[in-house]
């Protein structure tokens, strides 16, 4: 398997890696599988878009006690930097924060540990752009800035086999047919579904970000209950 060698080529140079962990998605599942039998020591980089939510930390602690050469620093997702600049959903806006970059979190991360390679889950099927970056590694690794992606030639289904043929924790999924996206606080679907499974998270994403709330209520009053009409009309016409 490509991946295989792309991990043996960084475990040549290193016996320990900094992997930026999604925490409840399929590729960072997998990743850390395969890194957790590779190097002595493997530091997972968990980017929140609220801290601590127990859906999250379920998967955090689930992968704690599976790896004993584990560990995870959480930080803040670059993203949040954007939002609290601009305000978005309601978050407390400072017009004088700093935007970030995930490629600057590395180096903070690299800088706090000491560690100097960094694992990604970047997959060239995750769109053009992650393709064309792909493509111009040599095999996978960015010799020069110590950065390797293991995944980047697998489909997503090649993913899920590994992980039901692993027999490890199931990837989070909120029931849409597109793929989940994490803490995806932009999406109504996701905020349903944590109103329907994990009320206590929801709480926690409202207080932090209010206007979700908002999108939450459109959501249920109108897109679903117009569902429920179209569905009434079908059995009627039927």
């Amino acid at each position: 398997m490509h991946y295989t060698k792309i991990i043996h080529n960084v475990r040549e140079k290193t016996d320990t890696v900094i992997l930026f962990h999604s925490g409840t998605g399929k590729d960072s599942i997998m990743l850390l599988d395969l890194c957790s039998k590779s190097f002595k020591k493997v530091i997972c980089v968990f980017m929140y878009i609220v801290k601590d939510l127990d859906y999250e930390n379920r998967y955090i602690n689930w992968a704690l006690k599976k790896y004993t050469n584990v560990e995870f620093i959480k930080t803040p997702h670059y993203a949040v930097y954007s939002f609290i600049k601009y305000g978005y959903l309601g978050i407390k806006k400072d017009e004088t924060q700093n935007k970030t970059l995930i490629s600057k979190i590395d180096t903070k991360i690299r800088k706090q540990t000491g560690v100097n390679w960094s694992i990604y889950g970047f997959k060239k099927i995750d769109g053009i752009t992650r393709r064309l970056m792909l493509n111009s590694t040599d095999n996978g690794v960015y010799i020069k800035t110590q950065k390797a992606y293991p995944l980047m030639d697998l489909k997503n289904s090649d993913v899920l086999d590994y992980i039901k043929d692993k027999n490890l924790i199931t990837p989070f999924n909120y029931g849409t047919t597109k793929p989940s996206s994490g803490c995806d606080i932009s999406t109504p679907e996701f905020l349903f579904y944590m109103e329907q499974k994990h009320p206590n998270d929801l709480k926690k994403i409202i207080e932090q970000y209010p206007h979700t709330e908002v999108k939450l209520y459109n959501y249920k009053e109108y897109v679903l209950n117009e569902a429920e009409w179209n569905n009434y009309i079908k059995s009627q016409s039927g």
